[in-house]
């Protein structure tokens, strides 16, 4: 008897074990799924480090959508991994998915990086799938615009070893892999600087292209329309991801570099951006300003929000 009511324990503790790993996974499930399309901003590794300032961010956005947050991980040109674990713990409180951005060869490579370069960067992914965060989010991992002495199919190769690796590191602590990649290579098959969206969708989960309007200098229509250019580039990244695992998510442009040339105002400049990401099947879209300003962004987020919200209203009218 003593036997059967230790198996009778056992099985309950099982099943007990069991209720409560559910539990957990669905609880990081939700954390990882935000609602809605995400809708982010990026902090540069001092300001993502500063909770105070995190918090009047996330104030300020979380009633518009905000729901996701990139921070980086180290600071300009270097592998030192520095982070503030009160940061992520309190983005995680209010389920807000947070990525960790890592640069991987600043400004690109002219030259196939050393053993020890290698290990510094894998060993900064490791810290940052181990830390709390949602996704590692990989950026510069690419050749310089600049002459190098390879072929494009050596230049890919050698990127591919490196997203393997750091693949099999995002397995090992469960954590998404993304990857920030030129604007333009949404639009080419086969850039010099290797990077190649089928080569990246083998083994990333999200692939931020950075199609912010202001950079297709010399391109009237793309600079004039943040909406279209948004749109046509979001839309060509996800036509050639189709049956990958990868999907998109764009940068767009929080920030008034070339806004003059769409004739709107830089919260319409954004609207239209936002209009058009959310228009597509992307994951969402991050905003990008170095300095963290993101008032106008917000503002942006609140007219989407106020006409949104009138819509139905003058429907039924």
């Amino acid at each position: 008897m003593k036997t059967r009511g230790r198996i009778v324990a056992l099985l309950m503790f099982g099943v007990l074990g069991m209720h409560c790993s559910s539990a957990a996974q669905e609880k990081q499930e939700e954390v990882q799924k935000p609602a809605g399309p995400m809708r982010g901003i990026y902090l540069d590794v001092n300001r993502g480090r500063n909770l105070e300032l995190v918090k009047r961010l996330v104030d300020k956005g979380q009633p518009f959508g905000l729901n996701y947050v990139v921070i980086d991980v180290q600071p300009y040109g270097s592998h030192r991994f520095l982070i503030n674990e009160e940061v992520i713990a309190y983005l995680r409180s209010r389920n807000i998915y947070v990525a960790g951005r890592v640069v991987c060869f600043q400004d690109g490579l002219n030259r196939k990086a050393s053993e020890e370069t290698l290990n510094q960067i894998y060993a900064v992914i490791e810290k940052t799938a181990s830390s709390g965060f949602n996704e590692v989010q990989l950026d510069y991992i690419r050749f310089a615009d600049d002459y190098t002495p390879y072929s494009l199919q050596q230049k890919y190769d050698y990127i591919e070893s490196i997203l393997k690796q750091a693949r099999t590191i995002a397995d090992k602590h469960q954590v998404k892999l993304g990857a920030d990649l030129f604007g333009r290579v949404v639009y080419n098959r086969d850039d010099l600087i290797g990077q190649k969206l089928e080569n990246f969708a083998k083994y990333v989960d999200v692939i931020y292209p950075m199609l912010y309007p202001s950079h297709f200098t010399g391109d009237r229509k793309r600079l004039s329309n943040p909406g279209f250019t948004i749109h046509e580039g979001t839309t060509k990244g996800l036509d050639r991801l189709k049956g990958t695992r990868a999907t998109i998510q764009p940068f767009i442009q929080a920030f008034g570099y070339n806004v003059g040339y769409a004739r709107m105002s830089y919260e319409d400049y954004i609207v239209a951006q936002i209009r058009a990401a959310e228009k597509t099947d992307a994951r969402g879209w991050v905003a990008w300003n170095a300095k963290a300003e993101y008032d106008t962004l917000f503002q942006a987020l609140e007219a989407i929000h106020i006409q949104d919200s009138a819509q139905p209203t003058e429907l039924a009218q």
